[in-house]
């Protein structure tokens, strides 16, 4: 069935528009396909009306997938080979049935899951195509963060730093909750708490910041309140974005919104619908259709 729904989607969507507010009809829609209960027929018609009604997500990643295979010069070589690796991981633990009770079959699961990286795929096409503009929005940096419970040990790390330790050294000997790695990190990424987006923001320098106190407040059972800080450390290798570009395109891949993503293509590509029905259904959950 998901087979015969894609081949349709796909058929009747990418091609020239026609009135947007037409209702489609497909060829020879009212040969019969089977009878049912009480002699009531079901036409090639009426399997069409039923299948256009499912999720408009559905059909953007059918069309995506194709967008992806035939004009965004995507390796699908790669993709194949992840989705080959998932099945083989998962089958070797077990879960083939589990796969076909919810698929159907490990071909369709495979179609499914070749879908989701193509739309990933998408995503760092989109980066690429738009890095300027989400750069300048972002205010990417590359650092290590240490976060400490302790004030005492947050301000000895600093100290050994200070003295010709390494920084991730530095902050594992002193309790760190963390071991450090060097990583990108931008305005939007969720992970840093807002005081030390704050910092970043109000700074420039590269190299160890001061300490950054983050106090969250709870109250208990008992109607009493309390405070609880915790502390960070960073040490700001760089803030020029292209010097860890690679690594800051995958990160920003990740992090867009998906319908983001594809509504970017979809406009890219100018798709058209010219059934009211699919239309509908897509310019409720894709801005750029309205």
């Amino acid at each position: 069935m998901k087979k015969v729904l894609s081949i349709v989607l796909v058929l009747l969507t990418l091609c020239a528009c026609a009135n947007k507010n037409d209702q489609s009809k497909i060829s020879n829609g009212s040969d019969v396909i089977f009878t049912g209960p009480d002699n009531v027929s079901f036409t090639k018609q009426d399997m069409y009306d039923a299948m256009k009604t499912i999720d408009a997500d559905l059909i953007a990643n059918d069309i995506l997938k194709h967008i992806a295979l035939k004009n965004e010069n995507v390796d699908i070589e790669d993709l194949n080979k992840q989705v080959d690796e998932l099945i083989e991981m998962y089958t070797s633990m077990g879960y083939e049935a589990y796969i076909v009770a919810q698929y159907g079959s490990i071909d369709a699961f495979k179609d499914y899951y070749q879908s989701q990286l193509l739309v990933n795929a998408l995503s760092k096409v989109y980066v690429q195509e738009n890095y300027d503009k989400l750069v300048s929005e972002d205010a990417p940096v590359k650092m290590q963060m240490a976060i400490f419970n302790e004030l005492a040990d947050a301000e000895k790390c600093i100290e050994d730093v200070n003295n010709g330790s390494t920084f991730d050294m530095a902050a594992v000997n002193n309790n760190s909750t963390n071991t450090p790695q060097s990583n990108v990190y931008s305005d939007s990424d969720e992970s840093l708490v807002y005081d030390v987006k704050e910092y970043l923001n109000s700074t420039d320098t590269l190299g160890l910041s001061s300490i950054i106190t983050y106090t969250t407040s709870a109250v208990g059972a008992d109607g009493t309140s309390s405070e609880t800080s915790t502390y960070y450390v960073l040490n700001i290798e760089s803030r020029n974005p292209e010097e860890f570009k690679d690594e800051y395109i995958d990160l920003l891949s990740a992090s867009q919104e998906l319908a983001t993503v594809k509504n970017y293509f979809l406009e890219k590509h100018n798709i058209s619908f010219y059934d009211q029905d699919v239309y509908k259904l897509m310019s409720e959950a894709y801005e750029v259709l309205k």
